[in-house]
Parts: structure tokens; sequence; C-alpha cells
């Protein structure tokens, strides 16, 4: 172990590199929808297409198996837009290749995984939009930020709302305005029927 150790401190700075790669940190990025997705428009579902390989008699792929076998039809006639592949592989363990829209494509290996674990992760690939792994840099962003910062239930509330410990006793009854809209126009009909008759 020494003279590993040894050996370590003695590389230059340019070999440190082999150790570790500085490429493979996970890039990062604000939390977005593709063209604005569902945001004013209807929704499109960003997976294109469901690659499933499979071995029929491998132990491994039992649970996959299992969900083609009772849950594969249910899931297309649910998701008609989203086509499915079975593909036969001999001897080797099971997977999940799902293909988005936007070109890129995410592989999961479905080892030993029960019937709901594959439908788990079948549903985890429908509702994602089909990017890498990024790290989020925040889990809120807007392109137009606002001066007050987020909102939250206390934003426009006084200061001692915010130091009471809850359920308070004071606030239990609802805070009503004098008088409602209802109220006021109520006020108005009666003036009226009232100035009409005299």
């Amino acid at each position: 172990m020494s003279q590993f150790l040894r050996r370590f401190i003695s590389l230059p700075i340019q070999s440190i590199r082999f150790f570790h790669s500085f490429d493979e940190i996970t890039p990062a990025k604000y939390i977005s929808t593709h063209l604005q997705n569902g945001i004013g428009s209807r929704y499109v579902c960003q997976l294109q297409r469901l690659t499933i390989q499979v071995c029929k008699e491998f132990r491994s792929s039992y649970g996959t198996r299992e969900w083609i076998s009772n849950d594969l039809t249910a899931f297309a006639r649910q998701y008609p837009y989203v086509v499915i592949y079975i593909q036969p592989r001999r001897h080797r363990p099971p997977n999940l290749i799902g293909e988005y829209l936007s070109g890129d494509r995410q592989w999961i290996p479905l080892s030993n995984c029960d019937r709901n674990r594959v439908n788990w992760w079948i549903n985890s690939l429908l509702t994602q939009q089909g990017d890498p792994q990024w790290r989020l840099l925040k889990q809120m962003h807007t392109d137009s930020p606002s001066v007050q910062g987020i909102w939250t239930p206390f934003t426009n509330k006084p200061i001692d709302r915010i130091l009471r410990t809850y359920p308070d006793k004071d606030l239990i009854e609802m805070e009503y305005p004098q008088m409602t809209a209802t109220q006021q126009i109520k006020e108005l009909f009666e003036q009226q029927k009232q100035n009409k008759t005299t």
C-alpha cells in the first residue's frame, strides 16, 4: 500500500487526470420543458418508442415476461402514441430502451426486476423528456424573474403571523371583509327599490 501512495504522490499533475476524469462530472442546467410543452397548449408525450429486450427462458427476465403477458395490452390501449417493440434475446438479461422525440435514448437494465418494478420503470420513461441526467441549479426557474421572490403563504401577511405557533385560537374564525360583494349588491337593489317607490 505504501508503494502505491509513494507512486501516486510522485506523479505529475497531468497523470492525476488519469485517475479522475473531469469530463464525467454531471452537467448543470435550469429546469425547463421542450418548447414549453404543455404550457398554454396541449401536452405531447416525448416518449416515441419503447423497446423491451427479453429472453423467454432466462431466470432474470421473469418479471419482464410477467409484465408483457399481463400489462402490455392495457399499456398499449392507454398510450396509443407510444410504439412498443418486443425483441427476443437468448440467454441475456432484459433491457428497456426508450427513444424520445428529441432523438435521445435511455437504456435501463431490468435484471431481476419484478412486475411492479418493470411497470415503475416504464412509467418513469413515459414521464421524462429524454434529456440525459442533469444536475439542476435550482428547483424552479422563470424567464422573467420577480423582484419580490418566490410566493409563499406568508408573502403579504403581517410579521406577527409568521412568529405565532399554530393552531392559534385567535385565528380560528375566518376573516371576512365588513360587507361582502353580494351584500353590497343586495343593499344597492333595496335602495333602488325604495327610490322607485318614492
